[in-house]
């Protein structure tokens, strides 16, 4: 069956943090081929050039008409987050644009697009669907059962120092590169773009009901288990566990029952993301929570290199080795083969 041709709104904010569901998209994407990126503040050109600096052929344009003529995409995704999870400003005209052009439209919103009266009546006269993802799983109630126990997967989390900081992309790229190695390998997602992006295995822990987070992260595990008997399961983070606005990650860590865990940090961040006067924690604080709520150790350190020159890298990855003595990896410009060769070293230690 063919995927379905998407082009991804970000406009004014696909070179932000804030554009984060867009370049997990142009990152990686199995459910949805992803014809082009809008974006009317940036020059055209190649998105994943902008990007990461390497070419996909996925066009960066910034004008919808001509990126729906140019392109012939039948899906409209939101490519773009924001404080509250509401559309940003000016979106609803976007969005009112693609249902006016039959596109189905695609959100990972808080605010349900399928619940307002506006699209509603759009959609219906164009003949298009409204997904909101986060609607998908609101009342997803699955309890925790402790079968957990008895999946003999390799479990590893990825943990942050902030939000929106690398750790979907590092366990993506975690991924793929067990998978060249022909280890069996699968992500379990725990947020919207994990699910947009076509991995089977996962939950979007924001949207629900908190008594039912801990069993809807074991029933994806077992799921994954089930399907696919993976060697090894990365498990996507949320938040930080320190931060104050979006505290995620206790949930993946303790019902996850992890093997170990990898950190991603940005050195050059100035502060919390989105929250000017809040600084960003010490990395070794948050090293030694997970260690105390896992009893298990940091395997490695990804680096994310906002803000960085090749210099400030080297010295960070020369910092970071120094303080915590594990393999530290920029995953966008040197890959993730060190940081597989530690999990593949905690896996034959476990056996």
């Amino acid at each position: 069956m063919a995927k379905m041709r998407a082009l991804v709104y970000a406009d004014r904010l696909y070179g932000c943090a804030d554009g984060k569901t867009a370049h997990g998209l142009v990152r990686y994407s199995k459910r949805f081929d992803i014809v082009c990126v809008v974006d009317s503040t940036l020059p055209a050109g190649d998105a994943a050039e902008f990007l990461d600096g390497i070419t996909k052929d996925i066009p960066l344009l910034n004008d919808l008409d001509d990126a729906f003529t140019s392109t012939h995409p039948d899906t409209f995704i939101i490519g773009a987050v924001s404080e509250g999870g509401v559309l940003p400003k000016g979106y609803d005209i976007a969005v009112d644009w693609a249902l006016s052009k039959g596109l189905n439209v695609v959100s990972g919103l808080h605010q349900f697009l399928s619940d307002d009266p506006r699209f509603i009546k759009h959609a219906k006269q164009h003949h298009c669907t409204i997904t909101d993802v986060r609607k998908i799983f609101r009342d997803h109630k699955r309890f925790y059962t402790g079968e957990i126990t008895k999946v003999p997967s390799m479990r590893i989390a990825l943990i942050g120092t902030d939000s929106a900081i690398g750790k979907r992309t590092l366990a993506v790229l975690l991924v793929e590169e067990l998978k060249k190695r022909r280890r069996t390998a699968d992500m379990i997602f725990t947020g919207q773009t994990g699910w947009l992006q076509g991995w089977p295995h996962g939950v979007v822990l924001d949207a629900m009901i908190n008594d039912f987070v801990s069993g809807g992260i074991e029933g994806a595990i077992l799921d994954s288990w089930n399907d696919l008997q993976p060697e090894f399961m990365i498990l996507e983070g949320q938040g930080s566990l320190v931060h104050p606005f979006f505290p995620g990650g206790f949930e993946i860590l303790a019902a996850g029952q992890v093997q170990g865990f990898l950190l991603v940090d940005a050195p050059k961040r100035p502060h919390l993301d989105g929250f000017p006067g809040y600084p960003m924690p010490n990395p070794q604080r948050v090293v030694r929570i997970a260690e105390m709520l896992t009893e298990k150790k940091l395997i490695g350190v990804g680096i994310n290199r906002e803000n960085m020159n090749t210099s400030d890298i080297t010295q960070a990855k020369n910092q970071y080795q120094k303080i915590f003595k594990v393999p530290v990896a920029e995953p966008l410009s040197e890959g993730v083969s060190l940081l597989v060769d530690a999990l593949e070293a905690l896996s034959y230690g476990k056996k």
